[in-house]
């Protein structure tokens, strides 16, 4: 039977989920974080107008891959010591449009982070896409930190999603390091093909190609899995910058510097007013919440005195 553009509502959802879900690496970059920074540093490196920020990205085979970097002012005592702690990421990966909820666990002593992944639109999380994410420190020192989260599977046959992150100590402060990649499948090669010629027709990216004599911005496969890790680059910033305000107001505050940031980047990334973008990120962080709460309940029950249960049962 052949493949049409009308999908059933679930498959439809699958469509929609893997297109968003398009972060991920296989292997360590071979050029070293010094080579980056200094690159950076002296101007080797093809730089976004009036930032540090360099962005790459590579299709080979199904392996779809691209990179951030970044010199961040932020000292890399304070960018390591929380970006290091798991349950951090379920503040940060949220500021993306398509990210619905994330919560965190602790299973047979790995951290796991669950993602719910949908629509730009509110979204409940039981209408998601659910991705299981395992997270893991590769190394912290006095000048260096490394992770990684990993999913094997992913929607539409997709595989090896992986999110890197490296941080390097320097006099500036801190190179931030970002390099995803994904696994792609037969299925999730067609569906992206659709999605390119219609809805996604217009999208760029940011590095640059070559085309007819000219320089263009990169569209296509590319152009998603450039806007995508730049958000996530984006997202950790708007954390990193908010990180000393009061509890009450943080949340509030990482939206507004979330949104600040991607709407400085229109051509790529802006995709809905201020307004209706908290709006929704309100009502998805109390799903969250429930969702978070809902797994504590699970591994850390409260234990009711004996006599209240006796009462109870009287």
């Amino acid at each position: 039977m052949p493949i049409t553009i009308s999908f059933s509502r679930k498959f439809r959802h699958l469509g929609l989920a893997f297109i968003i879900l398009l972060m991920s690496t296989t292997a360590w970059s071979k050029v070293s974080l010094l080579e980056k920074y200094q690159r950076l540093k002296n101007g080797d490196s093809i730089t976004l107008p009036d930032t540090r920020i360099n962005l790459t990205s590579s299709v080979q085979d199904d392996l779809l891959s691209a990179e951030v970097n970044n010199i961040l002012h932020t000292p890399f005592d304070t960018l390591a010591t929380v970006l290091s702690q798991a349950n951090n990421w379920c503040q940060i990966l949220p500021l993306h449009f398509n990210i619905k909820a994330c919560t965190h666990e602790e299973h047979n002593d790995a951290e796991i982070l669950t993602l719910y992944s949908g629509r730009k639109i509110y979204q409940h999380p039981e209408d998601s896409y659910q991705m299981t994410y395992q997270f893991e420190v590769i190394q912290w020192d006095d000048s260096q930190l490394s992770l990684r989260l990993r999913a094997d599977h992913g929607p539409l046959n997709t595989r090896d999603y992986i999110i890197e992150l490296d941080a390097l100590r320097i006099k500036e402060g801190t190179l931030l390091h970002i390099h995803s990649s994904y696994r792609s499948s037969m299925l999730s090669s067609i569906l992206t093909s659709t999605y390119l010629s219609t809805l996604g027709s217009y999208k760029i990216g940011f590095s640059q190609i070559e085309q007819d004599g000219k320089s263009r911005p990169v569209q296509g496969i590319r152009g998603i899995i450039e806007r995508n890790v730049m958000r996530y680059q984006l997202a950790i910033n708007a954390f990193l910058n908010t990180r000393s305000l009061p509890e009450t107001i943080r949340h509030e505050a990482m939206l507004a510097s979330w949104f600040k940031q991607n709407d400085s980047f229109p051509q790529q990334l802006h995709e809905m007013d201020e307004a209706e973008y908290m709006k929704i990120k309100r009502r998805e962080r109390q799903n969250q919440q429930q969702l978070q709460q809902a797994l504590n309940d699970v591994q850390h029950p409260a234990t009711t005195p004996q006599i209240t249960m006796i009462s109870e049962l009287d």
